[in-house]
């Protein structure tokens, strides 16, 4: 096999590094192959994974926002119409149980009196202020935000595949968390889909309520001897195929493929259990092959 020539260029401001690959066949496969050391491997930033066994996964994608537990939100009125002579609390104050949020003088007694948090939580609405009257509005709205709840929109196409326990992973568009369905409950105002709501950790506060979510639902788990990740694919020559690593050898290996569920894939040929494949920036490999076999023909 001959070596690979590479020709390098590491530009400091962006960290993007490019290479050349010189591709030759292995002697007797005809299998094309690239030999390339591991620091310029680890320069360009291709990288392997191990091949082994794994679980596909069937899924059902929703979407939703992001509210507060319902057992955990409060609305805070007057107990009696009067003045309000102190507001303590302001909009995203953390508060606790019996913190003082306003104190009112009562219209019948003259007396004051102090309107107080009944939970711990964050103060997520403030309708009033000092020298207004106080009667039967609501004056403050407490939430605990650790945990908020994600409530999914099911449809009828979807609902037979969806049951309470199943596992879902939720993208807020920053972050990914990991959940279960805990309950399903109709839609509010008669919508044709009903909800499905699972509880999310929220400790850092890095999540409010109101926000859009998207989920992908498991509704089926399944068993398979050998998995890839399949953005390791590529295809060369009508075939689909991986890059096998076998010290500073990267071999093109054609696969026969099985089930996917997007993230995983399995394969059915072409590959052996613990066999290293390529799985970032294989297609430098690719493209450098490619070019090589057009040079050849010219």
């Amino acid at each position: 096999m001959n070596s690979i020539q590479f020709l390098f260029v590491l530009v400091c401001s962006g960290a993007l590094a490019t290479a050349s690959l010189r591709a030759a066949e292995s002697k007797g496969t005809g299998q094309h192959a690239a030999q390339i050391s591991p620091q310029i491997a680890k320069e360009v930033g291709i990288q392997s994974t191990t091949a082994g066994a794994g679980t596909l996964e069937r899924i059902v994608a929703s979407y939703g926002r992001l509210v507060p537990d319902p057992d955990g939100i409060t609305q805070i009125r007057a107990r009696f119409p009067g003045q309000v002579t102190n507001v303590r609390a302001r909009l995203g104050d953390d508060v606790k149980a019996g913190d003082v949020l306003a104190t009112i003088e009562s219209s019948d007694s003259l007396q004051p009196y102090t309107v107080e948090s009944p939970l711990d939580g964050t103060v997520i609405q403030r309708n009033v202020n000092v020298g207004e009257l106080a009667d039967a509005q609501m004056l403050f709205t407490v939430a605990r935000l650790d945990p908020l709840w994600v409530e999914l929109k099911i449809f009828p196409g979807q609902r037979r595949d969806i049951a309470i326990g199943q596992t879902v992973h939720i993208d807020t568009g920053h972050s990914q968390h990991e959940a279960r369905i805990r309950n399903i409950v109709p839609s509010r105002d008669n919508s044709p889909y009903v909800i499905a709501r699972a509880e999310i950790e929220n400790a850092r506060g890095l999540l409010s309520p109101g926000a859009l979510v998207s989920a992908r639902i498991v509704v089926e788990r399944m068993d398979a001897p050998l998995v890839i990740e399949s953005r390791a694919l590529q295809s060369l020559d009508e075939s689909r195929v991986v890059f096998v690593r076998k010290g500073d050898v990267f071999e093109v290996r054609p696969v026969e493929l099985g089930r996917t569920d997007g993230r995983f894939t399995e394969v059915l040929s072409g590959l052996i259990l613990n066999e290293r494949y390529v799985v970032d920036n294989s297609y430098l490999i690719k493209a450098d092959i490619e070019k090589s076999g057009a040079e050849a023909v010219h």
